[in-house]
């Protein structure tokens, strides 16, 4: 008999136990479930918050651009860049034949052509607007506007292409986007680098027996 009485009392604490862990476990409060927060990447937090720089748009300070012609004799030429502000810029091109200076004032949505002149004597020597009448002069054209999109519009350019590769003799450029004016008889395309600006040129004319002359300007060199 006691061995029974023995024998009952531990079966009675292993129920017991048993029962204590049930308890506990279904005490504990139900497990949350964690859900995955969506993941950004810099480039997607870059587009998003950073506006686009249209300073960008040209070549460095104090440099100068070679430019490979094709289909006319004057289709090559230098660009020298020279950022004269924070706001103008004045580059002045060279194709052999004569020596063009324009600059361009940056805005935070567009840049405007406001000087274009032939420069006289030696362009090493030249002298550049002064920054005073450059800020009072009128707007000859709008050289570039956002947003950079299929379809945008300024003056007599629109935006054709987005996101394109280009290869040039100077390096391969990608998301390079393209603005064309097309008016009778003649397209004239701009293909644009950010980092660099315009690094390709071409004008395509329609001749008397209905053929295409193109004439191309491409970068080769930037010192």
């Amino acid at each position: 008999m006691k061995n029974v009485l023995i024998i009952f009392g531990l079966l009675l604490l292993i129920g017991c136990s048993d029962n204590s862990e049930k308890q506990t476990v279904d005490s504990s409060p139900p497990l949350e479930e964690v859900k995955e927060e969506p993941t950004t990447t810099d480039e997607q937090v870059r587009d998003e918050t950073t506006p686009l720089d249209f300073k960008q748009f040209f070549k460095p300070d104090n440099t100068t651009a070679t430019f490979l012609g094709e289909g006319n004799e004057f289709a090559s030429y230098t660009e020298k860049t020279k950022w004269l502000s924070d706001e103008f810029v004045a580059t002045m091109i060279d194709n052999g034949g004569a020596v063009t200076m324009k600059v361009y004032r940056v805005f935070k949505d567009r840049i405007d052509k406001v000087y274009d002149e032939l420069v006289e004597g030696i362009p090493n020597e030249v002298v550049y607007p002064e920054l005073s009448k450059l800020e009072n002069a009128e707007v000859i054209e709008t050289f570039l506007a956002g947003p950079i999109e299929v379809g945008t519009t300024f003056g007599k350019w629109k935006i054709i292409e987005v996101g394109t590769t280009l290869e040039t003799p100077y390096k391969t450029f990608e998301n390079v986007f393209v603005i064309e004016e097309t008016g009778d008889g003649y397209v004239n395309r701009k293909y644009f680098a950010e980092g660099y600006g315009d690094v390709k040129t071409e004008s395509i004319m329609n001749t008397d027996q209905n053929e295409e002359f193109i004439v191309t300007s491409t970068l080769e060199s930037i010192k």
